[in-house]
């Protein structure tokens, strides 16, 4: 038996797949319009902070394209159908109506490519509203109960899940070791709650602006939608002369996690893990 997002079934392959060519892309165009909300109507504040996951999607990588693939739209459907908490996912069309009129986007923003778009966003977003982060990943667990009395303790600015491995550091080019080795005290980005207007998100988004400012005229000749740039398998390959000018982590994780180290007294652990092993891409 066959089963196809928008819930028709079929016997035969063929059938199945010549029904999916049709629909697939009705049925994630509908179902991703529900999320792209322009503001937080109806959605609850618990000391400020909202109970709210942004998700972020600006076309992904090597592509120019907003239409998520197959895998990576049954993983977006696994998030909010399973995360317990209003989604509202992140996109070209919507992104403006979060812009803060006392701080701009980065000038770079149209230049940067689909994941660093993401990358500045997700950190824009939890410095000057808080909330929920989450990547497009599968769920299980819900982080219904995750906005709690935490939020009323000044001393925890970030709700995190505590990193497994060394190798899931982003770090400065030479500074492995001096990151790595503390693996265990840090958390990833790629799901987090944050606390607005913290010294971790504040001096995040200006170091992050900060590379932007020195990349900008590189951008400007190389910009993101020209380029495949320097992605996850060669994460810290310098970039070359006269192309797309920003590594994979360069703006996100080489400084988020070196950051993190100096405010690991304000982390709580524990957040319920994504399931990572399922494809997504």
């Amino acid at each position: 038996m066959y089963k196809c997002l928008c819930s028709e079934t079929f016997n035969k392959p063929h059938y199945f797949q010549a029904h999916q060519n049709i629909c697939s892309d009705v049925i994630q165009e509908n179902f991703i319009k529900r999320y792209e909300k322009p503001n937080f109507d109806n959605i609850e504040f618990i000391n400020g902070v909202p109970k709210v996951v942004f998700v972020c999607w600006f076309g992904g990588y090597k592509v120019d394209n907003q239409q998520m693939s197959k895998n990576r739209f049954a993983a977006f459907k696994s998030l909010v159908e399973n995360i317990g908490v209003p989604v509202i996912l992140i996109t070209s069309k919507n992104f403006p109506s979060f812009i803060k009129q006392s701080h701009p986007i980065h000038k770079s923003f149209d230049l940067l490519s689909g994941v660093h778009k993401s990358d500045y966003m997700r950190t824009y977003l939890l410095h000057h509203y808080g909330g929920g982060y989450h990547d497009i990943k599968h769920r299980e667990e819900s982080w219904q109960d995750c906005w709690g009395d935490w939020l009323f303790d000044d001393n925890i600015w970030v709700y995190g899940r505590r990193e497994n491995n060394r190798r899931a550091i982003g770090y400065p080019p030479n500074c492995r070791s001096i990151v790595r080795n503390h693996y265990n005290k840090l958390v990833t980005m790629g799901w987090v709650i944050c606390k607005a207007n913290t010294n971790f998100t504040e001096t995040l988004l200006r170091k992050i602006e900060d590379v932007l400012d020195r990349k900008y005229l590189e951008l400007v000749a190389h910009p993101g939608y020209n380029s495949a740039g320097y992605y996850h398998e060669n994460a810290f390959q310098m970039a070359e002369e006269n192309n797309y000018p920003l590594r994979w982590l360069e703006i996100l994780g080489e400084i988020y996690h070196p950051l993190m180290l100096v405010v690991t007294e304000h982390i709580k652990y524990g957040l319920p893990d994504a399931i990572k092993k399922k494809k997504y891409s």
